[in-house]
């Protein structure tokens, strides 16, 4: 037997426990991942919470975002590129149920550890990184552009804003007060969230581009700055897709190729990812908590 976090109902982080569930096996085209690291995402307490619908029965593990080590082989493994995957790899990837002791995960779902990326953010990558590089390709930038990120100092946006930093953008992100020098030590432009936002930003200068990573306050700030709706992206307020006619990042570049690249980028010392915490697996409830709540810039981590 193994553990997983799991929940028998709808509700907040009370609602989850760990459970003792069956020994994992890998079916064709699978690894079985001993976890070392576990990213927990809004995503996640979005569905646990019942606002993201799914027809998925309970009891349902949680977690997506993983690291470990792999364990056991089923017929026909292979990463995206094609290559073999051995007992013993350390990968990073995406593997439901992930707050666990360890989990199943399509091989081709997973990418190497590269040697200079710590576990810890390994394990939280894959969401955050990846809706960040689909950010990026439903609205491309470069050095005609001036991006405002809403949301700067979170996990997507964090990286986000350095993406299009790289892409040669001038780039202001929304934040509290006390991320402001976060978003300097990136090259990012810092300014304040709240009323007023537009104004504040335009004093900046004219904005090309808006990536929404936090909620609605930067896309109602692009519209009264008048950014194009085809040049504006929505992650967090679902309800601007719709009603302002932004656009929904697209799902093509949420890849492990990607993920791949932006590990290799961590690990090289070219982009930050910063873990904000971490909590051992009997901890779920309190790591939930923290992922519902404000806390210091980077992901809330598991750790089995």
């Amino acid at each position: 037997m193994a553990r997983a976090a799991q929940y028998d109902q709808y509700g907040g982080p009370e609602v989850l426990h760990v459970a003792e569930v069956p020994t994992a096996s890998a079916g064709p085209g699978d690894v079985v991942v001993q976890v070392h690291a576990a990213g927990l995402n809004p995503f996640d307490a979005k569905v646990r919470s019942g606002s993201i619908p799914t027809d998925a029965p309970f009891p349902r593990r949680i977690a997506s975002d993983v690291a470990g080590t792999v364990t056991a082989l089923g017929p026909g493994a292979t990463y995206w590129d094609g290559s073999a995957v051995q007992v013993g790899d350390e990968v990073l990837g995406r593997a439901a149920g992930a707050a666990a002791d360890e989990v199943v995960a399509h091989a081709s779902d997973l990418t190497r550890r590269p040697s200079g990326l710590p576990v810890e953010a390994a394990g939280g990558l894959n969401v955050a990184g990846l809706t960040a590089v689909s950010i990026l390709r439903t609205a491309p930038v470069g050095a005609d552009d001036t991006v405002l990120v809403g949301g700067a100092a979170g996990g997507v946006g964090f990286v986000a804003a350095q993406l299009a930093v790289a892409a040669g953008a001038t780039v202001i992100g929304t934040a509290s007060e006390a991320n402001h020098d976060l978003l300097r030590s990136v090259g990012v432009v810092p300014v304040a969230y709240g009323a007023g936002l537009a104004d504040r930003v335009r004093a900046l200068g004219a904005v090309t581009v808006v990536y929404d990573c936090h909620g609605r306050d930067a896309l109602d700030a692009g519209v009264e700055l008048s950014v194009p709706a085809d040049r504006m992206v929505a992650i967090a307020a679902y309800d601007a897709v719709d009603e302002l006619g932004v656009g929904n990042a697209e799902r093509e570049a949420r890849t492990a190729e990607n993920l791949a690249g932006l590990a290799e980028e961590i690990a090289a010392g070219r982009l930050r990812f910063p873990v904000a915490r971490t909590f051992p697996l009997d901890q779920i409830v309190a790591a939930f908590e923290a992922v519902e709540s404000s806390h210091a810039p980077g992901k809330i981590v598991v750790i089995p």
